[in-house]
């Protein structure tokens, strides 16, 4: 097993999704092109909705059930409810819909549930690879679901976090489909400081 540091977090992460891109350009059988600015915003919105949903979600949790849903065993803050590694856990999964948009999703602005339950079932298996293989390497959960309801990969990933997926995956879609209207042009040097200033509010 490796040493688990911010820099070898970090390297997996990068790693994690370089492989994905590459597989992806290995199937179409051609790069693919990123624009940066476009990617930034995919990553920033995952972030924002990542970081604020988890905070609301995983307190609503406790209070209903008397026990948290899941908690950070990497760099973890608020008690576990989120983690200062935030940035790679809700933008790997940002860098993969926004891959995944460009290269097989062709949804119409006027679709709207398909997006989010498409983004529900992809983040599931998405966290459990994360995840999974973070713990085959480093011998440590970054996150740990305390429902053992997915059978073999139980603390992985649970059941009860389908709800909060799909929430994200329509939010982010429409923020996405606005964006995409208005176009990633100057307008992104107001938007994304505004997002990243509600991140650190919340994370700090």
């Amino acid at each position: 097993m490796f040493e688990l540091t911010a820099v070898t977090a970090t390297i997996y992460s990068v790693l994690f999704a370089c492989f994905y891109y590459t597989l992806v350009c290995i199937f179409k059988k051609q790069i693919l092109l990123l624009q940066p600015r476009k990617l930034l915003y995919y990553i920033s919105i995952f972030c924002l909705f990542g970081v604020a949903g988890e905070i609301f979600v995983n307190i609503l949790y406790t209070y209903i059930f008397h026990t948290p849903l899941w908690e950070y065993r990497l760099f973890p803050a608020h008690n576990g409810d989120v983690s200062y590694f935030f940035i790679f856990v809700w933008g790997e999964l940002g860098f993969y819909k926004y891959i995944n948009d460009t290269a097989f999703h062709r949804f119409t602005p006027d679709q709207h549930i398909v997006p989010g339950l498409i983004m529900g079932s992809e983040a599931i298996l998405l966290e459990i690879l994360y995840n999974g293989l973070f713990l085959l390497l480093f011998g440590s959960y970054i996150f740990y679901y305390l429902p053992g309801n997915v059978s073999i990969f139980s603390h992985l990933s649970c059941l009860q976090v389908i709800p909060f997926y799909f929430l994200v995956g329509f939010f982010t879609n429409e923020l996405i489909n606005q964006q995409n209207k208005i176009g990633y042009g100057r307008c992104l040097y107001i938007i994304l400081p505004f997002y990243w200033m509600i991140i650190a509010a919340l994370i700090v």
